[in-house]
């Protein structure tokens, strides 16, 4: 009898560390990945790399690309479906300063894009633009006309393309008051009364410093209802940019996990860009 007792006891202990080895083979590391279901964003500024980026973005909890793309063809929806399979959602990435002072130009990507949404039975989710009125050449002489003239774009986006669903890419230092319509306001609050969401380029190193550079934006997003994500660099960049590249990406992935603790559950994380933060994640087993 005590010999049976003894039989099912290590029968018992066995199965246990079996199916402890085969939870601990197929739970992810908190520390490498999305653990939460807020959106996770990433920026895709090459459409030539191949498919293995995609492969790499859905191993790693992404749910939209902004994925940038200068004509649309099949090439485009092809990779549309795929990411939608794989519960991926794509907005197209377009920007150009020279927008701000000619809109026509941009009115004419705008048809293009609508006529590739019109014509295919997979579509983009919406636009993401990365319009930076700082990359003008005249910006410093320029900035007031300038910053009202990117003002006056985004009133007209959002008049004009009522039905599309818009995100900026803002920088967390446009704070300037712009009076649009007898209204003044910071920049960044013109931008998002006018815009479904926002992605910051909240460049910084730790979730306390990404909270602290954003905090203006994402105190008016709450007043507003308006969603935010917070954007990290991967790149290594100049000094003027502070980014993930020199700690890697297990630590970049503890800061971001402390940093969707903190914000609400509408809001996500934002990452600049795929290449960059694939190359960031294989640095980690390189210097283990």
């Amino acid at each position: 009898m005590k010999r049976i007792l003894f039989c099912i006891s290590i029968t018992i202990l066995l199965l246990g560390a079996m199916i402890a080895t085969i939870y601990f083979l197929q739970t992810p590391d908190p520390k490498q990945t999305n653990t939460t279901t807020q959106p996770l964003g990433v920026w895709w500024w090459d459409n030539r790399i191949d498919d293995s980026y995609l492969d790499f973005a859905s191993e790693n909890g992404v749910t939209e690309i902004y994925y940038y793309v200068s004509s649309f063809n099949e090439n485009i929806a092809r990779f549309i479906k795929k990411a939608n399979t794989k519960q991926i959602q794509v907005y197209w990435l377009a920007g150009k300063y020279e927008w701000i002072e000619n809109p026509s130009l941009l009115q004419t990507r705008m048809e293009e894009y609508m006529a590739f949404q019109s014509t295919h039975d997979v579509r983009f989710a919406g636009v993401h633009f990365d319009i930076e009125p700082h990359q003008h050449p005249e910006f410093e002489t320029k900035r007031a006309e300038l910053l009202y003239k990117f003002v006056d774009l985004v009133y007209w986006l959002n008049s004009t393309y009522k039905d599309i669903y818009i995100v900026y890419d803002i920088p967390c230092w446009l704070d300037d008051e712009v009076t649009y319509n007898k209204t003044t306001k910071p920049v960044y609050a013109h931008i998002l009364d006018n815009a479904n969401s926002v992605t910051l380029m909240s460049y910084r190193d730790s979730a306390e410093e990404i909270l602290n550079f954003a905090k203006d934006e994402l105190d008016y997003a709450k007043q507003t209802g308006k969603r935010i994500n917070l954007g990290v660099e991967t790149q290594d960049v100049s000094e003027n940019i502070v980014s993930f590249y020199e700690e890697g990406n297990a630590y970049m992935q503890q800061q971001l996990n402390k940093l969707r603790k903190q914000i609400p559950a509408s809001y996500g994380i934002a990452i600049h860009y795929i290449e960059s933060w694939y190359t960031l994640k294989q640095k980690d087993f390189t210097t283990v």
